[in-house]
């Protein structure tokens, strides 16, 4: 094992890091073009915060992780002390020899190198794959990360529905009517909102900001249609947004000063609708919590996988 060398990715590398990954990783599969899109091409990217164990030309373990060079959005990392680990695999025939140790500890002294305090398993915001580790999936993982002193945080979890047989019934229709005679539309996004829709995002996450901006840049180049947001409006301001990409659907949200009139749920039931008007019988979200679960499951989701997300003081 002391030949097996942990040095910087380079381009060459690429191609080994997906195979690795996809025979280790099956389940959360991925292809070269998403790797590049959300490692290399991150703006916050350093080589040497992606590591690869070689023996050889062979990799036969990878560590991707990332940190934040300057905060241009607060809530990604307040205090500039926040590092992340988005994805590790070692070989099956170098497994428990010390390389995942190895190549743990490497990048984690880079961390701390770097003025980190806080390390976090798999959040990076502008570039996670998955969020969390799948508790049912990676338990020796998990437990390899506590040892570690990795401790868990939250447990997120992801949802599916089929869409094909939707029916939003009247009880729904009601609901819209009530908040018509409220002053509140469900509507499509229009370009007269843009300015409202942008503060609105903005108020929300900087995830939400970017996603907005990145959509709105998209739909200048004919690649993304207004139709795939919808929007809450009240006295001609955004309160409520809710997308969809694909069969993907989200985010959605709600301004905190118009929670719990069922805006949420009407903004959902209408993006599913507009998602099987386009052909899609399936709906898919990545990423929600125990609460907001309550209201997928009023559409049919269930819950597809529940992660763990874990943290290490440094």
């Amino acid at each position: 094992m002391e030949n097996i060398k942990i040095l910087p990715i380079t381009g060459e590398d690429i191609d080994g890091i997906v195979d690795l990954w996809n025979e280790e990783l099956p389940i959360d599969s991925i292809n070269k073009n998403l790797f590049i899109a959300k490692v290399i091409l991150d703006e916050h990217f350093e080589p040497e915060n992606v590591l690869v164990a070689k023996d050889g030309n062979k990799i036969v373990g990878f560590i991707v992780g990332a940190t934040v060079k300057e905060v241009i959005y607060p809530d990604v990392d307040p205090q500039n002390i926040r590092s992340w680990i988005t994805s590790f695999a070692i070989s099956k025939e170098y497994r428990k020899k010390g390389l995942g140790k190895r190549l743990l500890n490497t990048l984690l002294d880079k961390f701390k190198k770097d003025g980190k305090k806080e390390c976090y398993i798999a959040t990076y915001p502008y570039g996670y794959f998955v969020p969390g580790l799948d508790v049912k999936l990676y338990k020796d993982t998990i437990s390899f990360l506590e040892y570690f002193g990795f401790k868990e945080v939250y447990r997120p979890l992801s949802m599916d529905a089929n869409i094909t047989l939707l029916d939003l019934g009247n009880e729904f229709k009601a609901k819209v009517e009530k908040l018509k005679s409220e002053g509140i539309e469900i509507i499509s996004y229009q370009q007269k909102y843009i300015l409202s829709y942008i503060d609105f995002m903005r108020s929300m996450t900087s995830d939400w900001y970017r996603v907005a901006r990145h959509n709105l840049m998209d739909m200048t180049r004919n690649l993304f249609h207004q139709d795939q947001i919808t929007i809450a409006v009240q006295n001609e301001k955004v309160i409520g947004y809710c997308q969809f990409e694909g069969s993907h659907f989200g985010p959605f949200g709600v301004a905190d000063s118009h929670q719990g009139k069922g805006i949420g749920t009407i903004l959902l039931g209408r993006t599913l609708e507009k998602m099987r008007m386009y052909g899609f019988h399936d709906a898919w979200v990545l990423w929600t919590d125990d609460l907001a679960a309550k209201v997928y499951s009023k559409f049919g989701f269930k819950e597809t996988r529940r992660f763990v997300v874990l943290k290490k003081e440094l």
